[in-house]
């Protein structure tokens, strides 16, 4: 009776658990966020000087006829400029894709910004923003998408640094406006101000023993966030600031129109269910799906990749063809990164003759792995984690494993160090 009785509650808790795994997670995207580009590149809001009541069209350097603009001008200020934010959620006949701005008083401490928002080019009826000087906090506002005013990204204006008051680069600034945009005068780089954008928004998944940060990208800065082949997913750990949307182990593209969209994380699948257009929250759940992620077919041989170690020369995997290999791909802030590499050495002592074992370690900074190596004395192959080869061995995100056999043909991924350790004396 014991018997009859515990198989059918074992069977239940299964379901229970099965039904648990699978359960939609709604996670709130609350946060604006930094992708790698927003202190890296330096992006000038230029200014031109206002004759009269018109200004001049986008000309996009040439590529399109200039035409003039009339507009309304605000009272107060006795002088104005003009500039353009790009933003391709923008719409009016003039500039597509671009947002005019007017600025008072051009050349005071703190001049008065103008926002047309309504693209209406009547600049009285919009909102005014005090700009800030050198020292000052930057002023952050946001932009929405003309069809959808709940989809916005926001974006941090602070007055452009003369770089040292470097005379040879203001030179070669003045002049390149000046080319580039014949017919308009330059209100010169020092009085113009830096554009650092914030197109990314996230949120923390956290389900017992798993939390990552999940995102969303609006890569064509539409304020919209889920289009489709464009717009990009992204997760990374929760302890990462900075979120690398260059880097494809961190993020996933939309897929064309109706069809799913999967990622992995922390050696998971999840199937994404839904996105909010706005990018206010993202609902997805974990998958048992088959999703190869253009990973090597099991029997198959790996390419012939070169491997660049931490210390001592290039070699390529090929050069290991005698041998079995678990490889281990990870960053020092990927999940169980400590207990992994403790048992990396392990794994690199059940048979040393017919099994090798590489660690490659994705770092900012090449010198991070010339630390690491110092400081922990491996006892495997420490190598550096390049785009090239994630690629190349189907990895798609951290950490991840790769069991190769003999003749370099895959024989597992997923394989985690402590199920390959339990694991290996079984087969």
């Amino acid at each position: 009776m014991k018997n009859l009785f515990f198989l059918p509650a074992f069977f239940l808790f299964t379901l229970v658990g099965s039904a648990q795994e699978n359960s939609i997670i709604e996670v709130p995207l609350t946060q604006y966020a930094k992708d790698d580009r927003f202190d890296k590149y330096q992006i000038t809001l230029a200014l031109f000087e206002v004759k009269g009541d018109t200004i001049q069209s986008m000309d996009f350097e040439g590529t399109r006829p200039i035409q003039a603009i009339v507009i309304k001008k605000p009272q107060g200020p006795k002088q104005f400029a003009y500039g353009n934010l790009f933003f391709s959620g923008s719409k009016n006949a003039y500039n597509p894709g671009y947002v005019s701005v007017l600025v008072g008083n051009p050349y005071h401490r703190n001049p008065i910004l103008y926002i047309d928002h309504n693209q209406n080019f009547d600049f009285s009826d919009d909102t005014s923003y005090q700009l800030p000087y050198f020292e000052e906090k930057p002023l952050s506002l946001e932009l929405y998408n003309a069809n959808n005013l709940e989809g916005k990204i926001k974006i941090l204006l602070s007055r452009t640094r003369p770089y040292g008051q470097k005379y040879e680069f203001r030179k070669y600034m003045d002049e390149y406006y000046a080319m580039a945009y014949p017919g308009r005068k330059f209100m010169g780089f020092e009085f113009c101000y830096r554009e650092q954008r914030y197109i990314a928004r996230t949120g923390q998944v956290k389900q017992e023993k798993e939390s990552f940060t999940i995102g969303l990208l609006d890569a064509n800065a539409n304020g919209l966030y889920n289009d489709a082949e464009i717009d990009k997913i992204l997760f990374v750990n929760s302890s990462d600031t900075v979120l690398d949307a260059t880097n494809p182990l961190n993020f996933v593209v939309f897929s064309k129109t109706g069809k799913p969209n999967y990622f992995e994380k922390n050696n998971k699948l999840y199937q994404v269910i839904e996105v909010d257009a706005a990018g206010k929250f993202i609902k997805i759940k974990e998958s048992n799906d088959l999703v190869d992620f253009n990973r090597i077919e099991i029997g198959k041989k790996v390419p012939k990749v070169k491997l660049t170690p931490a210390k001592g020369n290039a070699f390529k995997l090929n050069s290991l063809r005698r041998k079995e290999v678990y490889i281990y791909f990870g960053n020092k802030s990927a999940k169980n990164f400590h207990s992994d590499t403790l048992l990396l050495r392990q794994i690199a002592q059940l048979n040393p003759n017919k099994l090798k074992v590489i660690c490659v370690l994705y770092v900012n900074k090449s010198y991070e792995l010339r630390i690491f190596n110092s400081d922990a004395t491996p006892n495997y192959y420490l190598v550096y984690g390049t785009k090239e080869l994630s690629t190349k061995l189907g990895i798609n995100s951290l950490p991840q494993y790769l069991y190769v056999g003999k003749k370099r043909r895959v024989k597992a991924y997923g394989i985690n160090p402590n199920e390959f350790i339990r694991n290996y004396y079984k087969k």
